[in-house]
């Protein structure tokens, strides 16, 4: 260990080791320090309510699609499309279905009472980073700080940088910038920084490494990452939380997309923050006490996550196998298997996080997620998990290969074409060789079909724009009735040109972590992104040439004309990609689109941070 990182070690607090043993995917384990549980009441019911019209909803659309078909008998790329189309609708559904949940049925939140001296937490904040810019995150680690300090509350916190970065020059700099603010310390919060000489299994090692050295000392942590920030209101509302229902080891907020200043990322940020709102109060309302962990902005119960949820490497080597990457859905599901509640709380407001600037930067952070989620499918069977837990970990799986089982469905429409001869794929029965045999639907039957799964896809819009206005019916936080129908207009149009892309990439990841293609550890490209012609053709060439060989078939007449808009869409992915991803200035006509009320009319705490 050099002298750098000496001087660094000895300002952290006096050593408190916490065990944290590894745990056995194979055995159940139960912690006998978690408090009894008191179900929620409710939840049961609102899973029937979620699953069962999701899933009479798939049903119908492939009886649908089985009535075109059923005259002459089925072949195989009749029930491929038939299985492709029912898997679809039923994760578009279940969407859809939560969404109504959330927004008619959303729990009403009692506020914990402020926690008094006897039941006070020791909270600290843990901000691991790997290579970030160190001046943005001390930016936010200051706002969070000053906005602690001006708060009266009886919890007592610290926040400590866990760094892995290896770069020596923004090492160098967080040093810097870490005494500087110890420089600036009225003492009321203490600030700590600890650089890792060696940085194994990646952020779950950082965290490990944390709670194994000091996680004795501290009652429970805020895990935050690189871009988040939460106001002081929010983080002391979770520690009260946490003291009023003493069976929580871990309580995950919503956080709100901010920062966005491309059109790509403005897209993301408006559809985060008008329509999550709605599909995260229907996912608190079906999974209860057992809900799920997205890393960050959370607060858990150090000694219960000690207890429950020390990760092992898995058996194997490549995507699939080593370090386990998407830590957070684990680790959710150990404290629950152990006994312990995981909550959500949707309403918690300011608790915020930052989205990539450009398509290339969303889809790299993507193939991470991609591996990660993947990887859940090897756990899904493990010992003692919840029911809950075995689908959060499944529906991540699902979010990554429903893009394969959408580009199947494009497959599959292309080459059964316009029907007839004008087709790239013909039907023949052993009977008569000589003439395909295609089925008849009428075109009435082809628009009721696309005009369901169309609804399907607006519908969890429509509903997170019903909650937004029942909240602020003048619409005043988002510009007015015509500026934030216009902005959601613009976001659906939007959407619907980048999803081929976003899907074939996916497509791409998927393939990659199948064939054992580890993307490894690369830092989050958080600020403006410029790329050259030749890295965007690089990138997006297989969406290219998929773009343009539907163009081909549509201009030859043997592909539907149904499909222009995804052929348009792909084969244009490298002007997409590149006018998306430029920073949007103040200046510009487009500086004002799809702006959400954090942009419009910013709280305090990110005044502070961006100033």
């Amino acid at each position: 260990m050099s002298m750098q990182e000496l001087k660094i070690d000895a300002q952290m607090p006096q050593h408190a080791p916490l065990a944290m043993p590894l745990q056995d995917f194979a055995k159940p384990f139960n912690d006998p320090q978690v408090n009894k549980l008191t179900p929620l009441k409710g939840t049961y019911l609102f899973r029937l309510a979620t699953f069962v019209p999701a899933a009479l909803t798939s049903l119908v659309l492939v009886g649908i699609i089985m009535d075109w078909f059923e005259n002459d008998g089925f072949v195989a790329i009749e029930i491929a499309m038939m299985a492709l189309v029912g898997f679809s609708a039923f994760w578009i559904a279940l969407s859809v279905a939560s969404s109504t949940i959330g927004l008619f049925f959303a729990r009403e939140s009692d506020v914990a009472q402020p926690a008094g001296p006897s039941g006070a937490l020791q909270v600290a904040l843990l901000i691991p980073v790997y290579n970030e810019d160190p001046d943005a995150v001390f930016g936010r680690l200051k706002a969070m700080r000053e906005d602690l300090e001006s708060s009266k509350t009886h919890h007592k916190f610290g926040i400590f940088l866990l760094s892995d970065t290896r770069d020596d020059a923004i090492a160098f700099r967080e040093t810097a910038l870490f005494d500087q603010i110890r420089h600036q310390s009225r003492g009321a919060i203490e600030v700590y920084y600890r650089r890792r000489a060696l940085n194994t299994e990646r952020k779950t090692g950082n965290i490990r490494d944390w709670i194994e050295s000091w996680g004795a000392g501290w009652s429970a942590f805020v895990t935050l990452d690189a871009d988040s920030l939460m106001s002081a209101s929010s983080i002391i509302r979770l520690a009260d939380e946490m003291v009023a229902t003493p069976e929580a080891g871990l309580i995950q907020t919503v956080p709100r997309l901010i920062g966005a200043n491309s059109i790509f990322s403005r897209v993301q940020q408006f559809a985060n923050n008008i329509y999550g709102g709605a599909l995260a109060r229907g996912l608190d309302r079906w999974s209860g006490n057992e809900g799920n962990y997205w890393g960050h902005n959370a607060i858990i119960r150090t000694t219960a996550f000690a207890a429950c949820s020390g990760l092992p490497v898995l058996r194997g080597s490549g995507a699939l196998g080593g370090t386990i990457k998407s830590h957070d859905f684990v680790e959710a599901a150990l404290l629950r298997r152990a006994g312990w509640s995981v909550r959500l709380l949707p309403d918690l407001s300011q608790t915020y996080e930052e989205t990539p600037q450009s398509i290339i930067d969303y889809v790299l952070r993507d193939r991470r997620w991609c591996q990660g989620n993947l990887q859940h499918l090897r756990l899904l069977f493990s010992s003692g998990f919840s029911a809950a837990s075995r689908f959060h970990m499944l529906q991540g799986a699902m979010a990554y290969i429903a893009s394969v089982v959408w580009f199947g469905l494009l497959v599959v429409w292309a080459l059964m074409g316009r029907g007839r001869e004008d087709s790239v794929f013909r039907y023949f029965a052993d009977t008569n060789p000589l003439f395909p045999q295609w089925p008849q639907i009428d075109t009435v039957s082809r628009m009721v079909v696309l005009a369901f799964m169309l609804g399907l896809l607006l519908t969890p819009k429509l509903m997170g724009v019903a909650q937004t206005i029942s909240r602020d019916p003048s619409l005043t936080n988002v510009g007015g009735p015509l500026r934030f129908s216009a902005n959601v207009v613009c976001e659906i149009v939007l959407s619907f040109l980048l999803a081929p892309i976003l899907m074939v990439q996916h497509v791409s990841a998927v393939v990659h972590t199948i064939v054992g293609r580890d993307t490894g550890w690369t830092p989050q490209n958080r600020g403006d992104s410029n790329y050259g012609f030749a890295v965007l053709a690089r990138f997006h060439w297989l969406e290219t040439c998929v773009g343009t060989l539907l163009g081909i078939g549509i201009g030859a007449g043997i592909v539907s004309l149904w499909l222009v808009p995804i052929a348009a869409s792909l084969a244009s992915s490298i002007l997409i990609s590149h006018l998306f991803s430029k920073h949007l200035s103040n200046k510009s006509v487009l500086s004002t689109i799809m702006e959400t009320e954090e942009r419009r009319a910013p709280p305090r705490i990110i005044t502070a941070c961006y100033a």
